[in-house]
């Protein structure tokens, strides 16, 4: 599948960007649409459609993604499972890792306008190939299908992020066109019409596409969210347990036996990935997988003998890292703590252990040894830690001689969310009232992260209510995009408590439209709470 993706990339990259010259010295600026469709069959599809799925890493991808906006950093940062601390001199950059973890954040600060540019950009792709396609009179209902699922996936992030933002389904709109916003109820409407239309159009089972199974799961998370994005009391429970038990009830998708298994480097046949965005360490280009380098102190290079260098930044908030159960296999397979050795000699003997550089005059002579717990300096303008402090996100696999993208595919969806999700709507639907239906599809899941699950370690009908809910969420999918849209449907986004964040103003449930494109487009509305200027 990587392969073909390659593949893909290439022959897309030659329709958007290339140029030919052919024999007789004829040369074109470009390999206009009109060309390249001249003899387009069905096999030319996948080349076609790469940049729509190479657009999905921008969820995560990019050099600066975490200064300048990609949806992991900017909805887990604003959670209670990851911040990024100041250290030393490091990591502060004007202090916008704080203020998105401690509800500060402000209208203009870079994330929400990287945010928005990207799902647009994304949302534009769409709509030019299905212009083109319509254009040229390639009549194929299930690659119509599959573009509007893709982009009623942007739709998704962007309903979630900003609430009321434009709906734009067309390519060729007149010079000085500026669309208006649409209310989110709306924009909800849109993106279930969208995935309903299509869904029995689309392929069985492929993976990293936008098939029948994926596009269930991306509708069952619509619906499980719809009493906050339609509003007005809606609910979709029973939608909801249907489009699980779709997934559910096929035999190609279950849990793996290991925790990890979704993670690792080879991870594209994994049975419990659902929806997985295909990377390649070797011929993806732009940096697009780095979560490994937003968080490794930068002598993790030699711990782990890799051929990229770290950036040493976020990491598990305290609370969080020390609310596992000692015996949870999870932790150890998210999080890394515990000495830095020099195993390749850089700094000495193999094998010696590390010491910090100090960025921080405190750190002098103190071991690289990453702890759970995440102490302040005294006497700080500025909350600061030392380089060593904060449990490391570990959960993908950075396999030895890793350059500076990793080849681990990223997991948007995976099946033991569809099993927590299921027991979620179960749950609601019974009006917050544990069943034991309900704690055996939270059981199955947890059960496979503990050598020896009995006793307290069973999750017991008597032990569910909506904080013992988070936690479960917490612990199996730390690090995987969730977080923030979790906290938001359960009520408590701004009044729970974590590291430095107290309570914050219930509008910033919401993100800000951001300041520059409200300046290019008079007709968008700010979300309530925020600027108007």
């Amino acid at each position: 599948m990587k392969r073909k993706n390659i593949i893909y990339s290439a022959i897309v990259s030659l329709f958007l960007f290339g140029s030919c010259i052919d024999l007789d010295e004829k040369v074109y600026d470009q390999l206009t649409a009109d060309k390249y469709f001249e003899n387009f069959t069905e096999a030319d599809i996948p080349g076609a459609i790469a940049q729509v799925y190479s657009d999905l890493q921008k969820l995560y991808s990019g050099d600066n993604a975490h200064t300048q906006g990609a949806y992991l950093y900017t909805t887990e940062e604003s959670a209670d499972l990851w911040v990024t601390p100041k250290r030393g001199g490091s990591w502060y950059d004007g202090g916008i890792y704080y203020r998105l973890n401690q509800h500060k954040w402000l209208y203009d600060d870079a994330h929400f306008e990287g945010n928005w540019d990207r799902a647009y950009k994304s949302i534009n792709n769409c709509n030019r190939l299905l212009y083109q396609f319509e254009s040229m009179g390639f009549d194929n209902e299930a690659l119509v299908s599959e573009l509007r699922v893709a982009r009623a996936f942007w739709y998704y992030i962007l309903i979630d992020l900003f609430g009321n933002v434009p709906i734009e389904t067309k390519y060729d709109n007149p010079a000085g066109y500026l669309p208006e916003t649409s209310k989110r109820a709306d924009v909800f409407k849109f993106i279930v019409k969208e995935i309903t239309e299509s869904i029995d159009h689309l392929s069985d089972k492929t993976y990293g596409r936008w098939d029948k199974f994926s596009t269930s799961m991306l509708l069952a998370k619509v619906y499980l969210n719809a009493e906050v994005w339609e509003g007005e009391g809606k609910t979709y429970w029973d939608e909801v347990i249907a489009l699980c038990d779709v997934i559910i009830k096929d035999p190609r998708y279950d849990l793996e036996a290991d925790y990890k298994a979704p993670f690792v480097k080879d991870n594209e046949n994994s049975k419990e990935i659902v929806m997985g965005i295909s990377n390649d360490d070797v011929y993806d280009y732009g940096c697009t997988f780095l979560i490994h380098l937003w968080t490794q102190h930068w002598k993790y290079q030699f711990h782990a003998n890799t051929i990229t260098g770290f950036w040493g930044g976020c990491c598990a908030p305290p609370e969080f890292a020390n609310s596992y159960d000692p015996d949870d296999l999870r932790f150890e397979k998210s999080w890394l703590i515990g000495q830095l050795y020099d195993n390749v000699g850089n700094f000495g003997p193999v094998g010696a252990p590390m010491y910090c550089d100090p960025w921080h005059p405190s750190d002098k002579d103190k071991l690289l040894a990453y702890t759970k717990d995440v102490p302040l300096y005294p006497n700080e303008d500025t909350p600061t830690t030392g380089e060593q402090y904060g449990a490391r996100m570990n959960k993908y696999e950075i396999k030895k001689g890793a350059v500076n993208t990793l080849s681990n595919d990223f997991v948007l969806f995976r099946y033991a969310d569809v099993l927590f999700m299921k027991a979620e709507a179960l749950y609601r639907k019974g009006g917050k009232v544990a069943t034991q239906e309900i704690v055996d599809l939270i059981n199955d899941v947890r059960k496979r992260s503990f050598v020896n699950y009995t006793g307290n370690k069973v999750l017991k009908v008597a032990d569910l209510n909506d904080e013992r809910f988070l936690q479960e969420y917490a612990w199996e999918f730390c690090q995987e995009g969730h977080r923030r849209q979790q906290l938001i449907r359960f009520g408590v986004f701004t009044s729970k408590k974590w590291f430095l964040h107290d309570s914050s103003e219930d509008f910033r449930n919401l993100f800000p439209i951001p300041r520059k494109e409200r300046l290019a487009n008079p007709k968008l509305e700010q979300n309530p709470g925020y600027p108007l200027d």
